[in-house]
């Protein structure tokens, strides 16, 4: 059961486009009054950092008064690799306790002054080690020039910050709940990774148990593929980008055994260096504990929609893959019709306050 809250708004910045949802969670279910997007103009805004703030600001703007978007109480949603995350394991005690201790572990892994980061811990599991309760802890550390920096720009757009919160965080609270994906339950008791591909990146999210376990970020994004194609076939990024969602097929079922399409041919050798740096993950998250394997894929974000991705992934990973298209626990007013799910996944879960 979802915590009940106010109607908010949620702004996810990605690498390419600014996703907006209007929503609030309501007896175990989320309400999406609006869903809106833009494009991030280029050189404006890079991994986690603001490049040119009142291009960012005035492109933000824009966004709200074209679908009149009224309200202010905004969460902002990113993904940077400038955020430092770690597991840690400690005793179990209070709140504050814990606290210090993090803030003290934190420090002595990682050559960082605290004090210059911004730091948020989540308690994933409770062990027993030794006869002593102990929690395993993630830690995630933003730079204090990044967070004031994404809150300051919230303020100038004239919204009022309720909360930062990063891709990693938004996916893991939306599924470590009972939902059903597509009309399939996720099963809560087996492994997850949720894969998130950009336009310059690709974020793996594995849950078990409902939690989030592991969280890596591939610095390979769709912008390959536009460059390979432009450079291929000596056509703008523009265009490349437009035919790499029209003409792509990357359905083993539809390839004819001794036929050349030297356009897929383009998009399956990037597609190829996507999978084969994610099957590196999944093989490094499987050897750090016995018993570690991965029960299922899903696939979101806007690179996700080339057609057959799904199962060229599910016939080269050999696991089974599903793109996220449905929620059961999403309600959608009229305003909101028609948007597409998986391109706003961040943003549906920084809706989900915890606090």
């Amino acid at each position: 059961m979802f915590i009940l809250s106010r109607t908010l708004l949620c702004l996810d910045l990605g690498s390419q486009n600014i996703h907006a949802v209007v929503g609030k969670c309501y007896k175990g279910s989320i309400e999406i009054k609006k869903a809106a997007e833009t494009v991030i103009p280029q050189n404006t805004y890079l991994d986690g950092r603001i490049e040119d703030f009142e291009e960012l600001r005035y492109s933000i703007n824009q966004l709200l008064n074209v679908n009149k978007i009224r309200i202010k109480n905004t969460v902002l949603v990113i993904q940077s690799t400038s955020i430092i995350t770690r597991d840690i394991i400690l005793p179990a005690t209070d709140r504050q306790n814990l606290t210090n201790m993090v803030k003290y572990e934190i420090e002595q892994f990682l050559p960082i002054i605290t004090t210059e980061y911004v730091i948020e811990y989540a308690i994933v599991d409770e062990l027993q080690e030794e006869g002593l309760k102990k929690y395993k802890i993630h830690v995630a550390a933003m730079p204090k020039s990044m967070a004031d920096s994404l809150l300051n720009l919230v303020r100038e757009c004239g919204l009022k910050p309720f909360a930062l919160d990063t891709h990693f965080n938004a996916v893991s609270k939306l599924f470590s709940r009972e939902i059903s994906i597509n009309g399939e339950r996720l099963e809560q008791g087996k492994t997850a990774a949720f894969i998130d591909f950009g336009h310059n990146s690709i974020a793996i999210h594995i849950l078990t148990k409902g939690k989030l376990a592991f969280s890596r970020i591939i610095n390979l994004g769709a912008n390959l593929i536009d460059k390979e194609i432009a450079s291929s076939f000596h056509i703008t990024l523009e265009e490349a980008e437009t035919r790499k969602f029209q003409n792509s097929n990357l359905d083993p079922n539809d390839m004819v055994e001794g036929s050349f399409d030297s356009f897929n041919s383009v998009i399956r050798s990037q597609v190829d260096i996507w999978l084969s740096e994610i099957q590196k993950v999944f093989q490094y998250y499987i050897s750090r504990d016995r018993g570690n394997q991965i029960d299922g894929i899903y696939i979101l974000g806007g690179s996700s929609r080339l057609k057959g991705l799904q199962k060229y992934m599910e016939q080269s990973l050999n696991t089974k893959t599903n793109a996220i298209d449905q929620l059961d626990i999403i309600r959608e007013s009229k305003k909101a019709k028609d948007f597409s799910l998986r391109e706003y996944i961040n943003a549906i879960g920084g809706l989900i306050r915890n606090e």
